[in-house]
């Protein structure tokens, strides 16, 4: 487990990250200031297989700090990589944007589309 302060730090670290763990922010701080809202890192069946809800799959790591899932670590690292792709300049800014995108419509953000 771990605790991101904000997304540049995550992004920052994005390389060494465990691909099969997870991302989970509280939403409302995410819809505030993505930039700088806290990112909880969790990896391994200790920290991810203790559930909440059977139908939420919430860890109950991330359920006590009123958090939901960004994303898997995969997931995100295989949208930043395609954003950054796509514009080799991209910001966080638009990085989040792909994130968001995706996260609504379960595709990678491509304005040409």
């Amino acid at each position: 487990m771990k605790l991101y302060r904000a997304l540049q730090e995550l992004l920052g670290e994005l390389d060494q990250l465990n691909w099969d763990a997870a991302l989970f922010i509280k939403q409302s701080s995410w819809m505030a200031n993505p930039q700088k809202a806290e990112i909880l890192y969790l990896e391994g069946d200790n920290e991810l297989e203790d559930i909440v809800d059977i139908d939420t799959h919430l860890p109950k790591i991330a359920s006590d700090q009123g958090m939901r899932q960004l994303l898997d670590v995969e997931t995100f690292r295989d949208v930043v990589i395609y954003e950054r792709k796509r514009n080799p300049s991209a910001t966080e800014v638009e990085i989040i944007h792909a994130l968001n995108y995706y996260q609504e419509y379960d595709v990678y953000y491509d304005p040409t589309l």
